[in-house]
């Protein structure tokens, strides 16, 4: 059994990488972040409902601890009397995995640190990686993400997997297109669900093998440089536009969902990850989308590999513009090509 010295440990880091990157949230997302992890943090399910006034007074002091620890920094982690950095996940591992926890840690958006304890839920081993499940989360910061990667470990963290499909599920419901009411035509109504969801979780592990996907491609086509030029981003919408290059060109490789739904003819797989896709996705991705929609509609797979296939093209091209102007010019043309990119006017 742990120390609980170490859960404090990765609490206080959190809270230090909350206090000095909060702002870089807008209000509205900022709300959504902290009362998930106010429900996380009492072992709550997303449809579960909370007390406003007791939300009301756990952020007043949240915040005053953010206040306090503006200027504070990250600490080391005890454990068995060895101590260890907070990014040191492969470390920590080594000695908390017996006890089916799992530690991870790395830099999210805006190059947030980001931390998490959580309990192993399941462990696979595809193509060389170690991939853990994660479901309950015993302590995490503001930012969380569906999938996170380092080195050859990949994690599938459920709990938010959980939390983005439920905030989403009721509006889906209420569009009236054809490839909502097709994707979710096996799931049943929700309203008509009954505890413990089984339907739900069904979702949850298609969406979850989407992320697996997505992970396992984007570590295969990763090319070290393209970290080196997001580290350099001072503005948030560049780094949204290269983030999202890279997420295109896993998701359209080979290794990526959208192959792996045409190779099994997986409907479901592939309807929701056009349902799951961002605002950022859906500008850049219109016409691809709607292609995609319609050729799932009529089961037409060859018509969504040939989607697949030139979107690849398009985005690797993109990538690889990128790496060579960087190269060449350096990052403040890297800055103008991507503007043009989220405008549409490269392909």
């Amino acid at each position: 059994m742990l120390n609980p010295e170490f859960f404090d440990a990765v609490s206080f880091n959190c809270d230090v990488s909350d206090s000095k990157y909060w702002g870089y949230f807008s209000i509205c997302t900022l709300l959504l972040r902290l009362r998930q992890l106010f429900k996380i943090e009492r072992n709550l399910e997303p449809w579960e409902s909370i007390n406003n006034d007791e939300i009301l007074l756990w952020i007043e002091k949240k915040e005053e601890k953010w206040k306090e620890l503006e200027n504070a920094q990250l600490i080391q982690l005890k454990i068995d009397d060895k101590y260890y950095q907070p990014f040191d996940a492969e470390g920590i591992n080594s000695n908390i995995l017996k006890n089916g926890l799992i530690y991870g840690a790395g830099y999210a958006l805006f190059m947030k640190p980001s931390f998490f304890v959580g309990l192993v839920y399941k462990h696979e081993k595809i193509d060389g990686y170690n991939i853990f499940f994660i479901d309950k989360e015993i302590v995490r910061d503001l930012f969380s993400s569906s999938g996170m990667s380092i080195g050859n470990t990949i994690y599938i963290r459920l709990t938010d997997i959980k939390y983005r499909l439920w905030e989403d599920l009721y509006g889906w419901m209420n569009k009236k297109k054809a490839l909502y009411e097709n994707t979710l035509s096996n799931f049943g109504n929700p309203v008509e669900w009954k505890y413990p969801f089984e339907e739900f979780k069904s979702l949850v592990d298609i969406y979850s093998r989407i992320v697996l996907y997505h992970e396992i491609a984007e570590l295969q086509e990763n090319v070290p440089q393209w970290n080196e030029i997001i580290k350099k981003t001072d503005n948030s919408k560049t780094e949204h536009i290269l983030r999202g290059i890279k997420d295109l060109i896993a998701d359209f490789s080979t290794k990526g969902p959208l192959y792996k739904a045409v190779v099994e003819k997986n409907k479901e797989l592939l309807g929701l990850y056009v349902l799951t896709q961002g605002a950022y996705q859906k500008k850049i991705l219109k016409q691809a989308i709607f292609q995609i929609e319609k050729a799932l509609l009529s089961e037409d797979w060859r018509k969504i590999e040939e989607i697949r296939k030139i979107e690849y093209d398009r985005w690797k091209n993109n990538y690889d513009k990128i790496l060579e102007i960087y190269k060449i010019q350096g990052f403040d043309a890297v800055k103008n090509l991507t503007d043009k990119i989220f405008e549409g006017g490269i392909n």
